[in-house]
């Protein structure tokens, strides 16, 4: 397929508590508009999430902390609480490796 790149992006970044609603709204595609001009919220269903969140993120958040596995003894108000480690692979890869199924 010439012209085509094939290209796989690694981000893993750590975020504060208030920005659990914004990953949220953008990893779930909730968004109404992106500057990233590559996302295409109607290919959602090609998402595939390694640990799927059952209700919201910030809830799930919340849970953790009163179940105990996650604690927040000793942090700052400003201190980065939680990760996000996202592949992103280009469609092109999927057409050189026998499609998305």
């Amino acid at each position: 397929m010439e012209g085509k790149t094939d290209r796989t992006v690694v981000r893993n970044e750590s975020f504060t508590r208030s920005a659990v609603g914004i990953r949220e709204r953008h990893n779930e595609r909730k968004n109404g508009k992106y500057a990233n001009t590559d996302i295409k919220p109607e290919r959602l269903d090609y998402n595939v999430w390694f640990k799927h969140c059952d209700s919201t993120y910030e809830k799930a958040l919340d849970q953790k902390i009163t179940d105990g596995t996650v604690s927040i003894r000793g942090l700052k108000p400003d201190a980065r609480m939680f990760g996000e480690l996202v592949f992103d692979v280009n469609t092109y890869f999927f057409e050189m490796n026998g499609g998305y199924e």
